[in-house]
């Protein structure tokens, strides 16, 4: 009986403490965070093997591993015109290639971070294979970093490439011959290249061609020849002993691969297609053309079909860049018709890509709104409404100090009086309204749109105003005249301003500084005047600032365009935020080429940036300090390479 109960107690506890661990299984907070990404097996064919026959490449690994986004992030070269069969299965990556090979040629399999492990999702960073079907491998390498030369935001997953044939229509017409993938830094390594003269460049390969053939793509390319050069380092590899003391420092010399700081600019030359994108009756009195691209031509267009038409029936408002286009009909008989048939002729893009003139005849229509049934014994108003021209203020009550007072419109002004006009002005702790002169009454810019009307005043900071517009003070195109119109707004004060300047040693003149908010915008820009930008009466904020050099002198950022070897204007970013505040003036000295090219953008306004691993906390408490550094190039070559175990250290591109 005591040996029944005993028994019977065991069980208890035995059962209880396999129910305990199996309860405990997934606990999260049972053990250390896997942050080890696959380890290198073996391969079939062996890394760096010679007189390779077969097109199928078995790689294998340390645990079970899966493929991420394989179409995107893994590369072949040389190029290769049918997309290779890649797959994942148990601890195994296996390549396939569709394309036959090619004699005595090295290929290079690039992986980038493609190859992960299946529970964690850690990835081996730059892992690249290796073969050759000839009995010599090809074991150059070239490096570099490609960034948006308007943003210098970091391109991510463009193609890289060489070509030896040195004729300049060699990129239109003839595939890259070795290629790379950038990472999510925006470098890049082109492996296994033979020794030669090569041109470089970088694409945003929508087809896939490997080649320059689609004008609409982003593009990059280096005015000199390269040369691949190979070279040696000195290394030190710390021993450590069992209490995680230093044991030994062993010295070594590894290969250093040449060049390795290239810096591609990527531009877009803006040759994107014409066409009539969305033509709309917007309403009654106005129709609207949109356009694909910008241009400097605008088109012409008649009202076909109606003998009544006018030669100016319309009055024209439009963007800057001319691809809006808002056309206001005069006459009140076209206004009234439901149908306009247009014919608008126009540049568009033609099958050869060039731009030619073509015609279409657009239908436009307007359908009204039904005029509502009158109720029984509804009284019906024998006075005809009297209809007024819009007209208000574009400023919320407060008049910064350094602007004009804009007025808006709802149609196009045909007229208006200066005289109608009347400002008043009361100073700080006064009372009294006095009057105060309007230097100056003006469309806007009449060329772009005739509903903005601009009125210069030396305005008195802090000063309380009065606008008061009389009626009929302006007319529209449709005989309308304005309503009495009265304004009351305070002008800022000049403490409520703060002011930043920077002296910029290495540039005298012919350039341009732009000031940008928290999302890369363009806040304010200034020209460069003898070393020095001042950007004056700004809100308080935290702001950012990039320069580009103004390389003609029009005043404007200029892309490049490759067939006139013109590479795009040089941009650089201030390397920091800058915090400014009520009443403070803010100088800095601005060194351009201090801050290596690719560590200049803060981070905080970066878009294109590193993926996290899943086990990375996000660190939301930054300081300025910490928002405004960034990861600079570091040794980024793949520990586990299985072709060459080196690293590879970007030179700073500017000192």
């Amino acid at each position: 009986m005591n040996n029944s109960k005993s028994l019977y107690y065991i069980f208890i506890i035995i059962a209880a403490a396999v129910m305990y661990s199996c309860a405990n299984i997934g606990n999260p907070s049972g053990g250390p965070i896997d942050k080890t990404p696959p380890i290198f097996m073996r391969s079939n064919p062996t890394p760096n093997a010679v007189n390779v026959k077969d097109r199928k490449i078995e790689i294998f690994f340390d645990e079970i591993v899966s493929l991420k986004d394989p179409s995107t992030k893994i590369i072949v070269s040389p190029a290769q015109t049918e997309m290779p069969r890649m797959s994942a299965l148990g601890r195994k990556v296996t390549v396939e290639l569709v394309d036959s090979l090619l004699p005595n040629t090295t290929y290079a399999i690039d992986f980038s971070n493609s190859i992960q492990d299946n529970n964690e999702g850690n990835a081996i960073d730059n892992f690249a294979f290796a073969f050759s079907t000839g009995s010599v491998i090809d074991s150059m390498r070239v490096s570099g970093y490609v960034l948006d030369s308007r943003t210098l935001e970091p391109m991510q997953s463009v193609v890289v490439g060489l070509q030896s044939n040195l004729a300049d229509s060699a990129f239109h017409k003839e595939k890259l011959q070795r290629v790379a993938l950038t990472n999510d830094r925006g470098q890049f390594t082109i492996r296994n290249v033979s020794p030669g003269r090569y041109h470089i460049f970088a694409l945003k390969d929508l087809d896939r061609d490997y080649k320059f053939g689609n004008p609409t793509e982003d593009i990059a390319f280096l005015d000199s020849i390269i040369v691949p050069s190979i070279g040696s380092r000195e290394a030190a590899d710390t021993v450590y002993n069992d209490l995680n003391e230093i044991d030994t420092i062993m010295r070594a010399t590894r290969p250093a691969y040449f060049p390795n700081d290239i810096l591609l600019s990527m531009f877009n030359e803006d040759r994107k297609s014409q066409y009539l994108a969305n033509n709309l009756r917007v309403d009654s009195t106005r129709i609207s053309l949109t356009f694909a691209a910008a241009s400097d031509t605008l088109p012409s267009l008649s009202i076909v079909g109606r003998n009544d038409v006018p030669d100016q029936w319309y009055t024209l408002e439009r963007s800057q860049t001319n691809d809006t286009l808002t056309y206001w009909i005069r006459p009140p008989h076209l206004v009234s018709a439901d149908t306009l048939m247009v014919a608008t002729t126009y540049l568009r893009t033609d099958t050869a890509s060039n731009l030619s003139w073509g015609t279409d005849t657009l239908k436009f229509t307007f359908q009204r709104q039904k005029a509502k049934k009158k109720k029984k014994n509804e009284e019906t108003d024998s006075l005809e409404q009297i209809r007024f021209m819009d007209l208000r203020p574009l400023a919320n009550g407060t008049q910064e100090v350094y602007a004009p007072l804009l007025l808006q419109t709802g149609t196009p002004i045909e007229r208006y009086s200066r005289e109608a006009f009347h400002l008043q002005r009361k100073l700080q702790n006064d009372t009294t309204f006095y009057p105060a002169e309007i230097k100056s009454i003006a469309l806007r810019d009449s060329t772009l749109s005739r509903r903005d009307l601009m009125l210069k005043v030396d305005w008195e900071p802090g000063a309380a105003y009065t606008l008061a517009v009389d009626s009929l003070a302006m007319t529209d195109i449709y005989g309308l005249q304005t309503k009495p119109l009265k304004v009351d707004f305070n002008v800022r004060k000049m403490e409520e301003y703060g002011n930043i300047v920077f002296n910029i040693p290495a540039v005298r003149d012919s350039a341009i500084v732009e000031l940008l908010d928290g999302t890369d915008k363009v806040v304010l820009h200034t020209p460069v005047k003898n070393h020095r930008a001042e950007l004056l009466n700004l809100q308080p904020g935290k702001y950012y600032a990039r320069l580009f050099i103004d390389r003609n002198g029009n005043g404007k950022y200029d892309t490049g365009n490759y067939d006139m070897h013109l590479q795009p204007e040089e941009t650089v970013y201030y390397p920091g935020a800058i915090n400014l505040k009520k009443n403070w003036d803010v100088e800095q000295t601005w060194d351009i080429y201090a801050t290596p090219i690719d560590k200049q953008k803060p981070e905080a306004i970066k878009k294109n940036k590193p993926e996290r691993k899943k086990w990375e906390k996000v660190n939301t408490e930054k300081t300025e300090t910490d928002e405004d550094e960034e990861n600079g190039f570091s040794d980024f070559s793949n520990p586990n390479d299985p072709n060459l175990r080196n690293s590879n250290n970007f030179g700073n591109y500017r000192r």
